[in-house]
């Protein structure tokens, strides 16, 4: 039998003290961590600036069309935000394939009075995220856009280095000229486990002090919502959960005072599908145990909006099973009861995409008081819907 030397005794007992200061670093950094990011809110919801009433009188309308896509063969999940002159500028993902290296994000204004869109234009590549962020990437994912209370738009986007969408990490952009030229990606710090698997898909909000609320998820040992709370530099600050397990997904928040917010998410757990509804009536601190709607979910995103001086509105897929019907709910009492008021694809007289997808729902009603719905059709194109509240209610 070999005999261990004096060398090799030292170089193990080494090994175990670095292997004991490891494992007792952990829950310290851990707790440390938690007791950061899941303190009170010290501040509530911000008010939303105000949109001009429906008018009773007003006649309804209804302008479907296609953006422009000259450049990708797939694009999916878009997002915007107003900006000057009642204009409005989106973004989304496209490339050859989601996930594959080649998807950027792009974006592209809407002008009213043309009531045109422009061309598309690349705004970050993989390559020039690579760069900025000085780490190797694979894809880029999810975009997600809103305005912090000096009017600067922040532009949160997905990465991955290693892995699928469950090695993520959340990245920021910020103009002070409506989307014209952008500060270049920072990552987010929002997680301790080698700050990956945590994802966006909803609009970020305002608080009242300042600070941003970013409503994320994560795909890694879990599938739950959580809100971020960043400071004025876009640093995480605090961290609350919104779900727990492994079925729920891309939450959206809707705040409709300063303390209460009702949020929605994406259920991927087992049947039956429905749209899961989260409740907060301090400002965000705590959120109410996540329950299933009326409303059907097939495992996919949802967009919500709270109309002014009307209802909460909803747009999802009326389905369990597929992504080919979108439709448009509302509810007069905070998301208790659900009407059905439009069905907008999978219908008989709508026009069919080659890919019967109709997905990724972002809904946002403008200064003016209209409605503007972004999504997914067909994985080739992203269609804007844009109605006022008459259309809505089914006025003639």
């Amino acid at each position: 039998m070999r005999r261990t030397s004096g060398s090799e005794k030292a170089s193990v007992a080494v090994g175990w003290r670095r292997w004991v200061l490891l494992a007792t670093a952990i829950p310290v950094f851990g707790g440390l961590y938690l007791k950061i990011f899941t303190a009170p809110s010290p501040a509530g919801f911000a008010s939303p600036e105000a949109a001009a009433p429906a008018a009773s009188a007003s006649r309804p309308f209804y302008r479907p069309q296609l953006l422009p896509n000259n450049t990708t063969r797939s694009v999916h999940s878009a997002t915007a935000a107003e900006i000057s002159g009642g204009r409005l500028r989106a973004f989304w993902f496209g490339g050859s394939r989601e996930g594959a290296s080649d998807v950027a994000i792009y974006t592209s204004v809407f002008s009213p009075p043309e009531k045109v869109w422009s061309p598309e234009r690349v705004l970050v590549t993989r390559e020039s995220a690579q760069r900025h962020l000085q780490r190797y990437l694979r894809k880029l994912g999810n975009p997600a856009v809103g305005r912090d209370r000096s009017g600067r738009l922040w532009l949160f986007f997905v990465s991955v280095s290693v892995g699928g969408w469950a090695g993520s990490a959340i990245n920021l952009m910020v103009s002070e000229d409506e989307g014209e030229t952008w500060s270049p990606p920072r990552r987010l710090v929002t997680s301790p486990f080698f700050n990956i698997s945590t994802l966006v898909r909803g609009s970020p909000l305002q608080f009242a002090d300042g600070t941003i609320g970013l409503p994320v998820y994560h795909e890694f040992l879990g599938k739950f919502g959580e809100l971020l709370r960043l400071d004025a530099e876009g640093h995480a600050i605090r961290k609350t959960r919104l779900s727990w397990g492994r079925s729920s997904l891309q939450p959206v928040i809707v705040p409709w005072s300063e303390t209460d917010a009702v949020g929605f998410m994406r259920y991927s757990g087992d049947p039956p599908g429905r749209v899961l509804m989260v409740h907060t009536s301090d400002a965000g601190a705590h959120w109410s145990p996540p329950v299933k709607t009326a409303l059907p979910n097939p495992n996919a995103a949802v967009g919500a909006v709270l109309l002014a001086n009307g209802p909460l509105v909803l747009a999802f897929n009326n389905s369990q099973e597929n992504r080919d019907d979108l439709s448009l709910a509302y509810s007069k009492d905070r998301g208790n009861t659900w009407n059905i008021a439009r069905r907008l694809e999978g219908g008989a007289a709508s026009p069919k995409a080659s890919m019967p997808e109709y997905s990724y729902p972002w809904i946002m009603q403008d200064r003016a008081g209209n409605v503007h719905l972004l999504y997914t059709w067909g994985r080739t194109h992203i269609k804007h819907v844009h109605f006022n509240v008459a259309w809505l209610e089914g006025k003639r």
